[in-house]
């Protein structure tokens, strides 16, 4: 049987910069990688300095188009967009406006993921870790979303209500998803590495500030899990750049020299959010433990850590 991974994300870009190199080793590897993109991106600023400006009324099309080229450069099998409307940075919960995603019901973009997550049965799915991986109000909401989700499409008796995709989502069977992960993008390990090995070979690291005073936003606990994937960061790279208003190719994204990145830390690194099997740290592959042969013929191992 094929192996199936899905991964949530909260924003047109996001694909790019969490999990983009671990996405294109598992599509050359023959895995069904299915991406699902929460929001519009239509809150987002032109970030590139060299991108040209961008009318308010033009933003949705151009993050649309540019995910699209993502897509594109990863290679993901099927994607979906649930379209909800970008809620925007807001440190202050106070702030985000009415009617963007991290303010909409709980169950209402929940439910539209459980059908997906019934069309599609991933074996695995990654999101964002419970603090959206930074305080941004819709990184937070993926997170809550994608274990909501989780849970109403393995439920037999959960309503989805209609889903376009299908005569109705309910008709669907249930699914539940064996082994669930969040993408941690810049894991202590992986900073402290880069950071002593652009020290030596230049005498200075684009990390040196956030290793300095944005600690707080540094997961310092071991992975779980690290996927070697250093030959991909060249389809990751494309995908960066895709996002034209968003990335600056001579900017922060392209500080460290692929080179040297490919041999002091070619992994992207994922913490455990459920397992139904036993996670033996630190493990090289999402897959790990699962027989997908088995899941996929209804036979369900016993749970295990993080149910």
């Amino acid at each position: 049987m094929t192996r199936r991974l899905l991964f949530v994300h909260a924003h047109p870009d996001d694909e790019s910069s969490k999990g983009a190199a671990t996405a294109a080793r598992y599509v050359d590897e023959g895995a069904e990688v299915v991406l699902v993109t929460c929001t519009d991106g239509d809150a987002g600023d032109v970030l590139n300095p060299n991108a040209e400006p961008i009318a308010r009324d033009a933003m949705r099309g151009t993050r649309a188009r540019e995910l699209a080229a993502a897509v594109a450069a990863i290679g993901f099998t099927r994607t979906h967009e649930l379209g909800y409307v970008d809620s925007g940075y807001h440190e202050d919960p106070a702030e985000v406006p009415e009617g963007t995603f991290s303010r909409v019901h709980l169950d209402e973009p929940s439910r539209a993921l459980a059908a997906i997550v019934r069309r599609e049965r991933p074996h695995v799915v990654v999101t964002y870790p419970e603090n959206g991986g930074y305080p941004h109000p819709d990184h937070i909401m993926n997170h809550l979303v994608t274990m909501r989700g989780l849970e109403l499409a393995e439920d037999p008796a959960a309503d989805l209500g209609a889903d376009p995709a299908s005569e109705h989502a309910t008709t669907l069977r249930p699914w539940r998803v064996p082994k669930v992960y969040a993408t941690s993008t810049f894991p202590l390990e992986r900073l402290e590495a880069l950071h002593a090995a652009m020290l030596e070979a230049a005498g200075e690291s684009p990390y040196t500030e956030w290793l300095e005073s944005r600690a707080d936003r540094v997961p310092r606990e071991e992975p779980d899990t690290r996927v070697r994937c250093g030959d991909h960061f060249d389809r990751r790279d494309a995908a960066l750049l895709a996002h034209v208003s968003q990335i600056d190719p001579d900017g922060f994204w392209f500080g460290v020299p692929r080179a040297l990145e490919r041999e002091h830390y070619p992994y992207e690194a994922y913490t455990v959010l459920r397992s139904d099997v036993l996670v033996q740290r630190v493990e090289e592959d999402l897959f790990a433990g699962l027989d997908v042969d088995a899941l996929d013929a209804g036979v369900r191992a016993p749970t295990a850590r993080g149910a």
